[in-house]
This record gives C-alpha cells, structure tokens and sequence, in this order.
C-alpha cells in the first residue's frame, strides 16, 4: 500500500521535513502540502554563498539535488517517496522522474494543458516550466519532490539569489518571466485555489499510482520529525560552501535547456546571456555598453548537471 497524506499548509521547516523523515523511517508515500509561509530551499550540492541573506527569508537545504528555490502558499507541493525493491523495471534517474511525475503531467493536462515532462525534471506548458522537480535516494528510499505554481513572484525569487551585479539580476528575472508559467496565468479566468488543486491532483495519484488516502500520524511521528527539522538546519550542513567552481562564468538553471550567465571572455565582461542549450544558441544578450557578441557561444560556457545526494 503506498499511504497518502495530504495535510494541507503546514510551517515552513515542516514542508521540508516531511519527506526527509519518511525516507528515514523507511516508509513509502505520496505527501501533498504547501508552506504557511515563504522561505527559501538549496540543493544539497549547492553552495551557501548563492543565497543572499539580505533577502530575509528563512533558509534550509534539503538532501536531495537540484538548485535554490523561493517557495511559498501558492504552490502545492508533492513528495514521493518510493521503495526500489517494490517498483520494479526503474534504474534510472529519468524513469524514476516519469513515474513519479506522470501523475502532475496527468492532472495538468485533465485541466486542459498541453503538459509535457522535460527530462529531467522540469514539467512544462507551451515550453514554459509550471513545475519544477528535485530527487535522489535518501537511505534505502527513492524520493522525489516538486511543485506546481498557482502564482510566482519573479522578483521574489531574483532577490532570494545572491547577483554578481543588478544587471545580472534583471536579466535573471526576466528570463524567468519569458520561461515559466502558473495555473493562474494559464487560466486567468478561473479560481485556483491551493485547496482545490491539491485535491485533484490527490485523485490522480490515486487513479495512476494507487495511492491510499490516510490520516497523518502526527503524534506518532512529531518528535523525530522535529529532531530532523533540527538537523536541516544546523549550521555545519547549512552554509556548505558547494563544489568549486570550474571557471569564473556564473550560470544559473531558468529552466531544462535554458540557462543565464555570465561569460568567461574579457571582451564582454559586462554582458549576460540567456543561452539554449538544446540549440546551442544564445537568446538574449543583456549589457550595460551597446557593444553584443557576434551571437556564437564563447568557448567560457560549461555545463552543469545537479545531482542528489542521500544520506
């Protein structure tokens, strides 16, 4: 039986922990909730330094991959977390996203979107990110974890990330503005509530993963879900400084394929570019001289894959 749990707008640290301690305890299951309040996630390969604490929002880095995150009571929030041995036929990272992910594509496109999955871990509409997804193995358990935007403040999220300069910080969030989407922008003339979404994609987890509905027992679980919470944001595993960089460009994810950052080339120094990386070419250009690169990729770009770690 793989329980479900929806337990609706919990604190922050909660959101967080919910998962992380399910793993621990060796349970399965299919968890949808959304946070009370903002705050501000990192990947656990990522460096401390990308967060920039003049933003105010609360911190804590989780034990799965993928890159800092603004989260908050606009989007609901689903956290799988399966046994191997019991799932058959999945190796892989990316058979692990489609089966866990194939129920959001699913509830997307009931409501008349046209929801497709972008290996790895970014569901989208019309090309644009409306759910952006984590995971990796935490103990002997297979999680993953993601979102689906009801609203996103863009600004919010460009200030919760540390910029190398304020053009690099408009350039991200408007990239950002270009490449993703919400339910609300998709379908202004419709009321989406956190409430009504998370019920719904409730029964399509039911219907495609045959999830069982169930109470969360709380009082059974509280105190080693608070001995977690206390763990994610101790200060040793918190401001991790991240892997070293391999060059001087800084290059942030906007969505699967597309990326923004700065260039490794003493020719454009002030430039930032918003680059395509399935068509290996640059979109956009933002600099603060009238001077543009010739539109070829300076040979300073590297890619970057996230990875979960598990512990």
């Amino acid at each position: 039986m793989l329980p479900m749990y929806s337990v609706g707008e919990v604190d922050w640290l909660t959101t967080q922990t919910l998962y992380h301690g399910l793993a621990e305890f060796g349970e399965e299951a299919v968890i949808l909730c959304r946070p009370s309040t903002p705050y501000v996630c990192l990947g656990c390969h990522q460096s401390w330094s990308d967060y920039d604490e003049s933003s105010g929002l609360p911190v804590v880095r989780r034990k799965v991959g993928g890159s800092l995150v603004y989260l908050d009571q606009n989007q609901v929030f689903f956290q799988i977390i399966l046994n191997p041995r019991a799932t058959p036929g999945k190796r892989t990272p990316d058979q692990w996203y489609r089966h866990a992910l194939d129920p959001v594509v699913a509830y997307l496109r009931e409501q008349g979107f046209s929801a497709e999955l972008r290996l790895p871990a970014d569901i989208v509409v019309g090309g644009r990110k409306i759910s952006g997804n984590a995971g990796g193995q935490l103990g002997d358990r297979v999680v993953v974890v993601g979102n689906i935007l009801l609203d996103f403040p863009t600004e919010a999220m460009a200030r919760a990330r540390r910029a190398p300069s304020p053009l690099w910080r408009r350039a991200y969030e408007e990239s950002m503005r270009a490449h993703l989407t919400t339910l609300r922008e998709l379908a202004p003339d419709r009321r989406w509530s956190a409430d009504q979404v998370a019920k719904d994609l409730a029964q399509v987890f039911i219907d495609r993963l045959g999830a069982v509905p169930a109470p969360f027992p709380w009082e059974r679980w509280r105190g080693r879900l608070e001995r977690i919470g206390r763990e994610l944001l101790r200060d040793d595993w918190l401001r991790q400084p991240g892997p070293a960089r391999a060059s001087n460009s800084r290059e942030v994810k906007v969505r699967e394929g597309v990326y923004i950052g700065t260039v490794d080339d003493p020719r454009y120094w002030d430039a930032v570019v918003e680059i395509d990386r399935e068509h290996n070419r640059i979109l956009r250009v933002w600099r603060e001289s009238f001077l543009k690169p010739s539109g070829e990729m300076s040979r300073g770009w590297s890619k970057k894959i996230g990875n979960g770690c598990g512990k």
